[in-house]
């Protein structure tokens, strides 16, 4: 039983890390995050049938044999609970990997970001997916000025690291659906020209932002 439960436990801990990596790996290169998701999903699904055909079947052959009542019990729902979780931890997961993922993606860039925000100040000016040496960047003048790096997505969805002295961009909470607008002022919401959803902080002054 002990083997059986520490073997299970591998197999579904393995998979319940997939859409963490996903994440992270999408807050460095949506395009090869996108690529993975289109393969990965099919073959995570594969994972799990075959996980939970082979582990729900050694379970009840388990229960068969002679045990404790509990044991029996514990054999047989381990494989289904161990699936639950799974199913319930996986948005979570990707969440938490593409915030690690813009965490560090800021941290390996912070001093190139503070060079882009120092001449977008002394020069404020509205620019879209400009590039500095293999940094995209948008900004916008405000004021104050703010800076939106890496911005990746399709068309008016899009999530990027962004800079803003002020903390306003954390009043984004999403959509309000009883009064058919966003939470936050249009000050904040209409930001780079776009809706921003939400944000979560990163570091001092950086923020990851979406917006729709």
């Amino acid at each position: 039983m002990r083997e059986y439960l520490k073997r299970a436990s591998i197999v579904f801990l393995l998979i319940a890390l997939c859409p963490f990596v996903l994440g992270f790996i999408n807050s460095w290169n949506e395009g090869l995050g996108f690529f993975l998701f289109l393969l990965g999903v099919p073959a995570a699904l594969l994972c799990i049938a075959g996980a939970v055909v082979i582990f729900l079947w050694r379970g009840i052959k388990l229960a068969r044999q002679p045990r404790l009542i509990g044991h029996k019990i514990l054999a047989v729902v381990a494989t289904p609970a161990m699936l639950a979780a799974v199913v319930l931890l996986a948005v979570p997961s990707i969440a938490t990997g593409a915030f690690v993922g813009h965490w560090t993606r800021l941290m390996v860039n912070r001093g190139h970001y503070e060079a882009i925000i120092a001449k977008a100040r002394a020069n404020p000016e509205a620019q879209s997916f400009s590039d500095d040496d293999g940094v995209t960047y948008s900004v916008d003048i405000g004021p104050p000025v703010r800076v939106a790096f890496n911005p990746a997505g399709m068309l008016d969805n899009w999530h990027g690291i962004i800079f803003d002295p002020t903390a306003d961009v954390m009043l984004a909470k999403g959509f309000d659906p009883r009064s058919g607008k966003f939470f936050a002022p249009d000050r904040v919401t209409k930001l780079f020209g776009g809706d921003l959803v939400s944000c979560r902080h990163l570091w001092g002054d950086y923020y990851t932002c979406s917006f729709t």
